[in-house]
């Protein structure tokens, strides 16, 4: 009895100490985390505690937002937020991608009505979340590929995520909105149509730090590229426990939206975080 007291008590000394070694990253991730799928596989699958890391996943609602937080040290990571990246560098704050898993412009524009070309979206209202934030950011990018300028030829209005420019697409207060891919499957039962676009090159899915906390801190993010790297291969080799997240992801049971944002995914994912 003794004996086995003994190995108990040891076996609780080894697991504090393994817990007191994990080191702490905050990561904000948008409130609609698509685009941080590996980081949150990561978390819900204990790949960050494999790799030595105690993760916690803060939510936040702008792209702005969140690169102040990161700027101000209230977050050390960020997935998923690409649009500070140049924007932080030119304003003498020095930023880093770490990696990104996914290399394509992320959004599908729905309208109302039936067009052909996103071209015809001239004179028309669209939904984006904030200007600066990457749904404009993108929109822009698009509608650039489609010849149009977003600060003549379009009015744009600031709304909030995904979610919202759905919910005001619905209403009809706007003619057209970048959505989550994701929500394709959902718009398409609504009667909504979507615009055929060009698959545009773009960092969507980058992980990003301070080069400051790079530099004094290069074991932790070697040990969190790891952790990323090994949700990567676990979203293409597992699909079960993949889609298991993912529903938490959309909060949805919804097996057509489910199935199609994970086969999206799957084919989109760079697993080397790689981008082009």
């Amino acid at each position: 009895m003794k004996k086995l007291t003994f190995f108990m008590l040891l076996s609780l000394v080894c697991a504090n100490a393994t817990a007191s070694a994990q080191e702490r990253v905050r990561i904000g991730v948008p409130l609609f985390p698509t685009v941080s799928y590996p980081v949150l596989i990561a978390h819900e699958k204990g790949l960050f505690e494999k790799n030595g890391l105690k993760a916690e996943i803060i939510r936040i609602n702008s792209e702005p937002t969140t690169y102040q937080a990161l700027i101000s040290g209230d977050i050390d990571a960020t997935s998923g937020a690409p649009t500070g990246l140049i924007q932080s560098n030119l304003q003498g704050v020095h930023v880093v991608s770490l990696g990104s898993w996914d290399n394509l412009v992320s959004y599908t524009v729905m309208t109302k009505d039936k067009i052909d070309d996103l071209s015809q979206l001239r004179g028309k209202k669209v939904g984006i979340n904030r200007l600066g934030g990457k749904s404009s950011l993108i929109l822009r990018v698009m509608l650039e590929d489609a010849g149009l300028n977003t600060s003549k030829d379009v009015t744009l209005l600031q709304l909030g995520g995904s979610q919202e420019r759905l919910a005001a697409l619905v209403r009809g207060g706007i003619d057209a909105a970048p959505v989550d891919f994701a929500f394709e499957p959902k718009m398409k039962q609504l009667g909504f149509h979507l615009v055929p676009s060009k698959k545009t090159p773009f960092m969507n899915g980058p992980l990003t730090v301070t080069a400051a906390s790079l530099k004094a801190n290069r074991g932790k993010w070697t040990r969190f590229v790891k952790a990323n790297l090994e949700a990567t291969q676990y979203m293409i080799s597992n699909r079960e426990g993949s889609i298991d997240v993912l529903r938490k992801i959309i909060g949805t049971n919804d097996k057509e939206t489910i199935d199609h944002a994970y086969e999206q995914m799957r084919q989109r994912v760079a697993v080397d975080l790689i981008a082009p």
